[in-house]
């Protein structure tokens, strides 16, 4: 099945699965429907605490919204989640910094426009290995294949670019050897062993980081805070400016429910654990999520950080035209008060 029916396929599933959800209730009024897309992974916390946790809803009723209808579809990589956004199949999409930078690139002054309503999460992406042979990227070979949620694109496969230039001053240099795999998929190729396996390494987030590193052989590679030089702001919620006009006060309730879900996901980490688990039907105990989620390099922020450092980034590689000045620049308002660069 081809790359683009593959897309064409998440698009109607994403339309079918949560587009006519809202039930129609004789001499009461049509709720209100709200439907997110995301990948899978601990990351993406306040959007389950939104929907899930009803923390949206709360935050609708504050503005005299009434009843809300808010479902999330889960996709495979930053690819269909950008499709169902820009499809308007989705209304909002959680995607990583290198997706918000190309997208706005592309849409900025145009009706379809795409900013972020607010940064998520920042966490560490880990490249690992099964193969012994293995112990930095200079000893990657032809025979290998690296997992990462969609070639090129995602944040993962970015950070074993930049890797890659700080290597040989060429960030493609390990481009062909990149497989689009969902983070799940990934670790299941790779439980097949060294030898058998399909793909012999995987640039993970957590909770498929630590799964991974279970495996016979298993060993890590690089860290995207050492390939970075430090934190920066990963996941970001998406949202184009049709949304934006489409309901502004619907969707001043989605930028509010997200920054709510935010302090509470990071007040209580546990009961945020207990939460993402029963909606993804995780086979990690609660105290191996809380454990994930006391990382120090694993946060949960709405402010975002060093946004023009990856711009410039993607300006070396030919992936953006345009030139950052100012981070609110590729935000809408809901987020212009953060303290951020």
């Amino acid at each position: 099945m081809s790359h683009k029916m593959n897309r064409r396929i998440a698009i109607a599933a994403v339309a079918a699965g949560i587009g006519l959800l809202a039930p129609s209730m004789a001499g009461a009024q049509t709720p209100l429907t709200v439907k997110f897309v995301q990948q899978r992974g601990l990351l993406y916390i306040p959007v389950d605490m939104m929907v899930s946790g009803g923390i949206l809803q709360k935050e609708a009723t504050k503005l005299g919204l009434g009843k809300v209808d808010a479902t999330v579809t889960t996709l495979s990589g930053p690819g269909p989640v950008t499709d169902a956004l820009l499809s308007g199949a989705a209304d909002y999409g959680t995607a990583a910094l290198p997706s918000l930078l190309t997208l706005w690139d592309k849409t900025h002054g145009t009706a379809n426009e795409v900013k972020a309503v607010g940064t998520v999460s920042n966490g560490a992406m880990v490249l690992y290995t099964i193969n012994p042979n293995v112990k930095t990227i200079a000893d990657f070979t032809e025979k290998d294949r690296i997992a990462v949620p969609s070639v090129r694109i995602s944040f993962n496969a970015m950070m074993l670019e930049m890797a890659a230039e700080k290597q040989w001053g060429d960030p493609h240099k390990l481009d062909h050897l990149t497989v689009g795999l969902g983070h799940p998929d990934a670790v299941a190729a790779l439980s097949a062993g060294y030898g058998t396996a399909t793909v012999t390494a995987h640039i993970a987030v957590q909770p498929f980081t630590d799964r991974g590193l279970k495996l016979p052989g298993a060993h890590v590679i690089a860290d995207s805070r050492e390939v970075f030089g430090g934190p920066l702001t990963q996941i970001t919620l998406l949202a184009t400016k049709q949304t934006k006009d489409k309901n502004p006060l619907l969707f001043k309730a989605v930028a509010n429910a997200l920054e709510e879900s935010i302090k509470v996901a990071n007040a209580d980490k546990r009961a945020a654990a207990v939460l993402w688990k029963e909606a993804n039907k995780a086979s990690e105990s609660v105290d191996e999520l809380v454990k994930l989620l006391s990382d120090p390099g694993f946060e949960f922020t709405a402010e975002p950080h060093r946004i023009a450092f990856f711009a410039a980034f993607l300006n070396r590689i030919g992936n953006m035209k345009s030139k950052v000045g100012d981070w609110k620049e590729l935000f809408w308002e809901t987020a212009h008060h953060q303290k951020g660069d």
